[in-house]
């Protein structure tokens, strides 16, 4: 019984179940009551012999001596309090720039009360020019990282900067098959401007599309309005439907945000999935907006909301008609290995963000910002401050509460621009964000097991 550490082994009960997950070998386990106060006991140090004369008090000897054998069985097959994992700390480091996200443009034809790129709006907003786009694609294959590159247009709107776009994709296409390499592609857009034109050449190059959509009529329009103040709800979704019939639906997720005005963002999700939309992600606010952030006691609320989410989900699937929702989404056997999941989304090691004037960040929420410059891409000699990167990287091994979390292989540790905005600093802890996490993955674990 010894070397048990409380924070390997995560108890916890969900509807009519009681799950025990071995946080070191990713196991799942459904117990029963017997087995909930064995491994219970386990965790608080008790030894065999403590153990079987605790529990055969409330069960029978032998009952008690084969759920101790179970257990031994599962402990030496390590996937129940197995041991932690050796990282080879080779394998944690980036071996090259794989992934860039290009502001296609600063400008925006929308007004989102909670958008982060809004202080943007004290400088010149701009357009990314045909040497920056150029540039970026010759950047990126210049570095190791594998067969596959990957691109996302983002902004502001990058639609607004359509024809650019277009050119970034046919320059990479040709380059990559010169280098023997693979470009994909991902557009982030509000979905305003969306034209048969522009469908057409997604469409045909396969790009895949993240469409921003809040979900009601009356609380996207209240946080997603054009700059005159009038709603953009019926012109998005009338042009997402329009492009997810050209595609089959393939190839996109609908990716929405809540805030303190929609807490019952359930509404939302049954409502875009009546629009027909499968494939989603409404993801909680991070602003230091008072009137929009989430606080402590709004957690019971948003706690309900997934519960109602679980029993939908449940439900459609039960129908066959099933829906993808990105946080219910763990794969306990073929997901990605530990040394991917604790990278995380590789900001400022193998992903990178370019500022319409070339200028490199460790992601896009930290455009703009002065601390986080990494460099210009316009630059003669390109020289990446990839400090600032090792910098952000090292940040979430030195956040106090991480390493006794029982979250901590499934989190990708947490994101640094919330640490940073919402914490103080970058190896502080987003306390909200963890909680919020922890409560979607228990989550998740129960749908595995059901």
């Amino acid at each position: 019984m010894n070397n048990i550490r409380c924070e390997d082994i995560h108890m916890f009960k969900y509807k009519d179940m009681q799950m025990v997950y071995d946080v070191n070998s990713s196991s799942l386990h459904e117990v029963d009551n017997l087995g909930w106060d064995l491994i219970g006991l386990m965790q608080n140090g008790d030894d065999r012999e403590q153990i079987s004369t605790l529990l055969s008090r409330k069960y029978h000897y032998d009952q008690v001596e084969e759920a101790l054998l179970e257990v031994r069985e599962l402990r030496e097959k390590k996937l129940l309090f197995s041991p932690v994992p050796k990282l080879d700390k080779g394998k944690l480091s980036s071996v090259g720039i794989k992934a860039l996200c290009l502001f296609i443009s600063h400008n925006c034809n929308l007004g989102c009360s909670y958008c982060f790129t809004r202080r943007e709006e004290e400088k010149t907003l701009s357009h990314m020019s045909w040497e920056v786009g150029k540039k970026a694609v010759d950047f990126l294959l210049e570095y190791e990282g594998g067969y596959y590159r990957e691109m996302d247009f983002f902004g502001g709107e990058p639609l607004l900067n359509f024809p650019l776009i277009r050119r970034i994709v046919e320059y990479a296409r040709e380059k990559s098959y010169q280098k023997k390499k693979e470009f994909n592609f991902t557009l982030t857009t509000n979905a305003s401007l969306l034209q048969d034109e522009i469908i057409d050449f997604l469409n045909r190059e396969n790009i895949n599309v993240v469409l921003s959509l809040d979900g009601r009529p009356q609380i996207h329009d209240l946080m997603r309005s054009f700059k005159n103040g009038n709603g953009s709800y019926h012109k998005t979704v009338e042009n997402i439907k329009k492009l997810l019939h050209s595609r089959e639906n393939k190839n996109y997720y609908i990716r929405g945000t809540f805030t303190r005005n929609n807490l019952d963002f359930y509404e939302d999700i049954e409502h875009i999935l009546g629009l027909g939309f499968d494939s989603l992600s409404l993801e909680p606010v991070v602003t230091n907006e008072g009137s929009l952030s989430l606080r402590e006691e709004d957690l019971h609320v948003v706690e309900r909301q997934y519960d109602r989410l679980v029993d939908l989900y449940l439900e459609r699937k039960e129908k066959g008609n099933p829906f993808l929702f990105y946080h219910f989404i763990l794969d306990m056997e073929k997901g990605p290995c530990l040394y991917k999941r604790l990278s995380g989304c590789g900001a400022g090691m193998d992903y990178l963000a370019v500022a319409a004037d070339g200028s490199l960040y460790p992601c896009h929420q930290f455009v703009g910002m002065d601390e986080f410059y990494m460099g210009n891409i316009t630059d003669q000699q390109v020289s990446v401050k990839r400090e600032i990167g090792e910098r952000i990287d090292g940040a979430a091994w030195q956040r106090e509460e991480c390493p006794a979390c029982w979250a901590r292989y499934l989190c990708g540790r947490g994101c640094a621009a919330s640490s940073y905005f919402q914490g103080g600093d970058l190896c502080s802890t987003y306390k909200l964000g963890c909680d919020l996490q922890k409560m979607r993955l228990e989550r998740a674990l129960y749908l595995q097991a059901v």
